[in-house]
């Protein structure tokens, strides 16, 4: 199946990017929210009455756009894969969300060509990772984050919350850059499987330790019960130097 095709931003400067990845059946991509205003407006036509009413609430005009967007370039995403086993338009999706908000492909679109997708958005920047039905079958869910590094945090107080003792540990004596260059790292991949599995904070992310410290791709050491390190594949992801980024791959 190609997944290749950018037609439904065939007419804009800036279509989404894939980016390389080395699994079957998972495909990336890298787009910017920062679009004309003839684009956004044209996008808005391919939103759900409810998603229009939701940017609408944005009062801020470049936060309603950027949430124009980020919507728009789902759904434009979604379709282009969809469409090699039927003729999808953008418009056309239907979404639904589980207990914890978070979305998939409502019917007649479930089940089909896509098995999962998710997004993640920082600043202009999107991250969208689509699981696609060719996909090994021990891969039924997909979770990225993305995170500039140039975003102002006090990563020393967020890291005593969200990591746990080996992580914290791991950055002693670190200076500030490269604390929160490595806390950042832990931060995108407990998000990416944090999502994956649609639990947000409710899933203790100090209770989950990741090793990033090996030559090999990064693997889960401990995660709450009842998921086992062994049953995901993470991996991350090269989105530009101003920005880290991970995926989150398994049940």
């Amino acid at each position: 199946m190609n997944h290749t095709g950018n037609a439904p931003f065939s007419e804009i400067a800036q279509p989404p990017q894939r980016l390389p990845v080395a699994f079957a059946g998972v495909s990336l991509w890298s787009a910017t929210l920062a679009q004309p205003e003839a684009v956004i407006a044209h996008w808005q036509t391919w939103l759900a009455p409810e998603e229009r009413q939701r940017a609408e609430r944005v009062t801020r005009p470049s936060l309603r756009y950027r949430a124009i967007a980020v919507r728009a370039l789902l759904r434009g995403l979604l379709a282009q894969a969809l469409e090699q086993e039927q003729a999808v338009s953008p418009a056309s999706l239907h979404f639904q969300t589980d207990a914890h908000g978070r979305p998939s492909l409502a019917t007649p679109f479930a089940n089909g060509a896509i098995r999962d997708f998710n997004l993640s958005h920082s600043g202009d920047q999107l991250l969208i990772g689509i699981l696609h039905h060719t996909a090994p079958p021990s891969w039924q869910r997909i979770g990225v984050d993305l995170e500039s590094l140039q975003r102002s945090r006090d990563t020393a107080r967020l890291a005593q919350r969200v990591l746990c003792a080996r992580e914290l540990r791991s950055l002693e004596g670190l200076d500030h850059e490269e604390h929160q260059r490595r806390f950042l790292h832990y931060w995108v991949l407990k998000e990416a499987f944090s999502k994956a599995i649609g639990a947000g904070f409710a899933l203790g992310f100090d209770a989950m330790d990741f090793d990033i410290d090996s030559a090999s791709p990064p693997r889960a050491l401990a995660l709450p019960t009842p998921h086992r390190p062994g049953d995901w594949t993470l991996q991350f992801l090269p989105v530009g130097p101003s920005f880290v980024a991970a995926m989150a791959l398994g049940m």
